[in-house]
């Protein structure tokens, strides 16, 4: 009897201390955990996947190093229209809406910033990105990549994050904007 009395008190002390232990880290979606310290960001860098391009939850740290949290095109939309919990979007804020972009699609349009054309067979040959560079078409030019400097890109595996993802996306839906970088030579 005091053995099977010991394990139901181990058992329950286990228990607490595993439910007070998460107490701390457990937020309900929508409230405020302070500081935001993971930001929406991605880069034109193809990925193991097929992907031309990777998604990514980053965390800025010292000395310009950064901890990334690879995610999906999908999961990178739900967060930051605030439909699914987020590190980057604890208060869900609908961040296409805050930053008045239209679309959040465009997001499938970003491997157009570095190729000159659609780089996977397709039965459509004719998928046209915005890369003016004809030497090297799966390169953006020396003038593109100066474009693309002031969102944060200096290297194409650099992440464009936070404010700057969002302000890219923006100018990417204004036809202006599309046509400055294309005759960017």
């Amino acid at each position: 009897m005091k053995t099977i009395q010991r394990i139901i008190l181990i058992f329950i002390f286990l228990y607490s201390y595993s439910v007070i232990a998460q107490k701390d880290t457990v937020y309900t979606f929508g409230d405020d955990p302070g500081d935001i310290e993971y930001f929406f960001g991605f880069n034109l860098t193809p990925n193991a996947m097929g992907g031309m391009v990777n998604f990514a939850l980053v965390k800025p740290g010292d000395n310009g190093k950064r901890i990334i949290k690879q995610i999906t095109q999908e999961s990178f939309i739900a967060q930051a229209l605030g439909k699914q919990q987020s590190l980057a979007n604890p208060k869900a804020i609908n961040f296409f809406k805050q930053y008045q972009i239209d679309n959040p699609n465009i997001l499938g349009d970003l491997w157009r910033l570095r190729y000159k054309e659609y780089p996977y067979f397709t039965k459509d040959p004719d998928i046209l990105g915005w890369s003016s560079n004809d030497s090297i078409p799966f390169l953006p030019t020396d003038s593109q990549m100066k474009m693309l400097e002031k969102f944060g890109l200096f290297k194409l595996n650099d992440y464009i994050y936070g404010e700057n993802a969002f302000k890219l996306l923006y100018l990417m839906e204004k036809p202006e904007w599309i046509k400055a970088y294309k005759e960017s030579y």
